[in-house]
């Protein structure tokens, strides 16, 4: 390479460096212009409804239009001044553009001409031009806009129309449609009834689920008769409905003799919905069934919670059954209501009950005496129970073992109970033995590519070439290569960052133009299960919990898994939510270390609490996988902060694709330097400290912009595991988050990749298509370390996690089998993430070596430099720009402070952390030592929380 060329290479970059500082710099003085303007906009329209004429003359259409759909939903406005405004605005040449837009081959301004137009579709002119853009559409995401905005005002002639093309939509999207459909009630009952004869999958779905959201007798016949369809969604959602609605509508012979599992179970849940004593005898009939007998018990103990005096009758049915089948579900029954018993019962307990216990211990269901015991504190009742526990615990061992794993250590002190001669030791996670064979030849591999790549190059001139010559031919031609790859990866960077440009920009636009009022309606928007492992968490559970219940997000639960805490999080939790332990049957879909509770309160039904012997973080997320009832989930860590709209925006972009999603993930982002007050953002700033500021730089150039870009070409194969939302059915059939415990009988430091990798394997193999989504504008706010050795540790993990999941899904890398996925995304990874770092590590050597030896000449010390140094800063840069797109999360000083950091970072940090994770593949050659301990500062209170304490 020539002086001239090495010197024009690093003048193009410098200039582009510095155009990105400018440019970065220029729209956030355009987006603090623009956000002025609409507040004066927004002013102007304000003061001309407090005048007796509305004067809009002065305002532009444009920016009226959008300062109208900004307040239409917050602000109330009189009809006569509503329709003025909209009659003002339909005559304006911008909507009459925006009316043409509709025909706009661009799918996005399509889009965005509905949203514009969106509140002004009471007008005849845009409603009739709304209609006949619907009937044409042939894009189902854009079909989607147009139905939304329609199904605002309940347009009739839009039904007939979105049944025709539920038909023809994917499964995702016929999903979409449905529920606007039904967002129309009972107006959509009529045309409903019309197609009661038509057998077509797409109209069942519609009907059943109709059915079960709005009861109506005209449909129990079509119901019963859907009940028996060979269909399975059909048939559940039927039976859901009749469950629901008409249970003793499967109470006739055609489904008490159905031989289908699906049907029995509705049939027990339909009679444990009667609330009839009558029902107990042909319960206890199908608890003979031994494949039956749990739903036999939920719906028995369901019909006790309604009617306590039913638990008596269990008890004399208890001492007199002779059947083994129906008292081993009476056990059960009387197991999940002992607590209640015991708690009831006034003064001493009474010989029955001690009966009873003794003959529930003795079959080993004491899951309600432990729970009675953990929370009890009458000590009459718990000195009565010690002492027939102690006699039966002398004899039998298996007892010991499960009281001593089930109570809490300081019960089963005070309580003298036995130890038991083995206790039962939990699988200790991170104890696979190291790969150490396939690490080595990996290394060997690395290290002499290449002097193998040099030697075949310069073959013909080593034939008379004495050693010092050697070597200083294979330094400088070892710095030219190094030169060649730092060009390849920063310009895979650059590809990527260019695709998450175009990405993160089409994201905000789409966000823009979503009617959020309408995201709230029913069934839009998958339902989430939030999973919150919580383990010695007391201090600080209340606020976290109480932060994650403020999610504005229109169906969503909150599981916290309690994961055998030693201090008193679970009773504070039961104390501060007045939780009362609940009889729920737990599918065991992923098998996990025991459950001890379910704990609810029934006037805040989206709050669950599980209480668990401890297992660890990735056994909590499993067993809560198993507890929730929800179609996606989200494993948040206990101490991480979600946006109140986090969710809402992360979840809404898998309705920009017409493919289901199986994952969607958002930004992390470090609250170092950010206050905090009640477990909420109050305000937000660049950490004072210099490596936690680093770490805001990472965060920005991996999450907000590369994996935007990724995403975009779904490649996607990292979702952080602090803030992810994943498809509940898809991960419980790949098995859940890997443990040892599981299917696979493994663990891993990496989860979060691990699952994201799996859960795409799993539908390339199947063929399915899917989409792995990632929201630019949602954060999620955690602490990052700010200390150097705990800094170091952290990335010693996150590499010893990546090295373990390549290894554990080494076929397919470069298989083109999994297509993209093979042969792009699972060989980058390996390539310039696994490797990587060990060529990067030799190049700083001869490079060092270079310039002792006085090898670098002009050329090759410009291309190093530009190579290394200057194309990094510009790929950072380039993510700073990105992140501009949405919202400024920090001012102007902070964004100086960030340019500042782009620069600084490659003079010797980034160099730094790739001899750490050299020095963490070594790492993975010993024992798995998992994560380690964690240190954690803790959140920084804001001045007014401060002032106060």
């Amino acid at each position: 390479m020539s002086s001239n060329v090495a010197v024009i290479m690093t003048l193009t970059v410098v200039s582009l460096d510095l155009l990105l500082i400018l440019m970065t710099l220029m729209v956030r003085a355009y987006r603090s212009w623009q956000k002025s303007a609409s507040e004066h906009a927004q002013k102007l329209l304000m003061n001309a409804f407090t005048a007796e004429t509305l004067q809009l003359e002065a305002i532009n259409p444009k920016t009226l239009l959008r300062v109208y759909n900004q307040i239409a939903s917050s602000i109330h406005l009189n009809a006569e001044q509503d329709t003025f405004i909209q009659t003002y605005l339909v005559q304006s040449p911008y909507v009459r553009t925006c009316l043409r837009r509709l025909h706009s081959r661009s799918a996005l301004c399509r889009i965005e001409a509905v949203a514009c137009l969106g509140n002004l579709v009471q007008q005849k002119t845009i409603r009739t031009a709304m209609l006949e853009a619907l009937h044409r559409e042939s894009n189902q995401v854009v079909t989607l806009y147009l139905f939304q905005a329609l199904a605002k005002i309940k347009e009739k002639r839009a039904i007939a129309i979105m049944i025709r093309k539920t038909r023809t939509a994917t499964a995702w999207m016929a999903g979409r449609y449905r529920a606007l459909l039904l967002s129309y009630g009972n107006v959509l009952l009529p045309y409903l009834k019309q197609r009661l004869d038509v057998d077509r999958t797409y109209l069942g779905l519609l009907i059943t689920q109709f059915a079960i959201e709005y009861p109506s007798e005209e449909l129990t016949d079509y119901l019963i008769k859907q009940a028996e369809n060979p269909k399975m969604q059909i048939r559940k959602q039927a039976l859901t409905a009749l469950c629901q609605h008409a249970p003793e509508a499967l109470i006739q012979p055609r489904f008490l003799e159905s031989r289908s599992q699906t049907t029995r179970f509705f049939v027990i849940q339909a009679y444990g919905m009667l609330h009839d004593k009558r029902s107990i005898e042909p319960l206890l009939a199908y608890g003979k069934r031994r494949s039956l007998q749990n739903q036999v018990v939920q719906s028995l103990s369901d019909m006790a919670w309604h009617d306590p005096t039913l638990i008596q009758e269990y008890l004399t049915m208890f001492e007199q059954k002779h059947s083994k089948a129906e008292q081993l579900v009476l056990a059960k029954v009387l197991d999940n209501r002992l607590s209640y018993l015991l708690e009831t019962q006034q003064g001493e307990i009474d010989e029955r009950t001690l009966n009873l216990i003794a003959n529930l211990a003795s079959d080993l269901h004491i899951s309600g005496l432990v729970q009675f015991l953990n929370t009890n504190t009458d000590a009459g009742k718990q000195e009565a129970i010690g002492k027939l526990l102690r006699t039966l615990a002398s004899r039998r061992e298996n007892l010991r073992s499960q009281l001593y794993t089930y109570l809490q250590s300081s019960v089963f002190k005070a309580m003298q109970l036995p130890k038991p001669k083995k206790p039962v030791q939990a699988s200790q996670p991170h104890q696979e033995r190291p790969q150490r064979l396939n690490l080595i030849l990996l290394l060997i591999l690395t290290i002499l590519i290449f002097p193998v790549i040099i030697l075949m190059l310069e073959l013909p001139n080593l034939v008379d070439i004495n050693l010092s010559s050697l070597l200083a031919l294979y330094v400088v031609r070892f710095n030219y290569l190094l030169v060649y790859y730092s060009l390849t990866i920063n310009a895979i960077y650059l590809v990527i960052l260019v695709i998450s440009f175009r990405g993160a920009a089409v994201q905000n636009r789409l966000w823009r133009a979503k009617d959020k009022t309408l995201l709230y309606t029913k069934g839009l928007l998958p339902s989430i299960s939030i999973i919150a492992p919580a383990y010695n968490e007391a201090s600080n559970i209340i606020e976290s919990t109480n932060s994650l219940l403020n999610q504005q997000y229109p169906d969503f639960e909150l599981i916290v898994v309690n994961d055998g805490s030693k201090d008193d999080t679970l009773a504070k939790l039961i104390e501060y939510f007045n939780l009362e332990k609940r009889d729920q049957l737990v599918p065991e879909h992923l098998h996990t270390r025991p459950l001890r509770g379910i704990y609810k309160n029934k006037n805040i039904p989206n709050l669950v609490v599980v209480d668990k012997v401890n297992g660890g973080k990735a056994d909590s997320l499993n067993l809560g996988l198993n507890v929730a009832s929800k179609e996606f989930f989200c494993g948040i860590d206990a101490d991480s902060l979600l946006e109140p709209d986090a969710l809402l925006r992360s979840v809404s972009v898998m309705l920009d694709h017409q493919e289901e999603s199986i994952a969607t993930g958002g930004n992390i982002c470090p609250v170092n330097g950010c206050s905090v007050q009640l477990g909420a953002l109050d305000s937000i700033a660049l950490p004072d400290k210099f490596l936690a500021r680093l770490q805001s730089l990472e965060y920005i150039r991996s999450f907000m912009t590369g994996r935007v870009g990724w995403a975009r070409m779904n490649l996607l194969l990292i979702i952080s595991g602090a803030f992810g939302v994943f498809h509940r059915q898809r991960t419980i059939a790949t098995g859940g988050y890997l443990t040892k415990s599981g299917r696979y009988k493994k663990d891993t430091v990496g989860e979060d990749m691990e699952l994201v990798v799996r859960l795409s394997r799993y539908m390339r193999e199947r063929r399915l298509p899917y989409r792995v989504q990632y929201a630019s504008n949602a954060n999620c706010w955690t602490e990052v370390p700010e200390k150097l050795k705990v800094l170091r540790r952290q990335r010693d993990r996150w590499h010893r996690g990546l090295i373990d999941i390549l290894l554990f899904h080494s076929t397919m890398i470069a298989n083109p089998r999994y297509g993209r996925l093979g042969m792009v995304g699972m060989l980058y990874y390996f390539l310039f993430e696994l490797l990587g770092p060990f060529v990067e590590a030799q190049g700083l050597f001869f490079v060092i070596l270079g310039a002792f030896l006085g090898l670098l000449n002009l050329p090759i010390a410009l291309s190093l430099f530009t190579a290394t140094i200057l194309l990094g800063i510009l790929v950072s840069l380039c993510a700073l720009f990105i992140s501009e797109f949405d919202r400024q999360l920090y001012s102007n000083r902070d964004m100086l402070r960030l340019i500042g950091m782009a620069v600084v970072e490659n003079f010797g940090v980034r160099q730094m952390i790739s001899l750490w994770r050299v020095r963490a593949y070594f790492s993975a050659m010993r024992k798995n030592r998992g994560w380690g301990q964690q240190v954690r500062t803790g959140f920084k209170p804001s001045p007014s929380q401060t002032k106060t304490q």
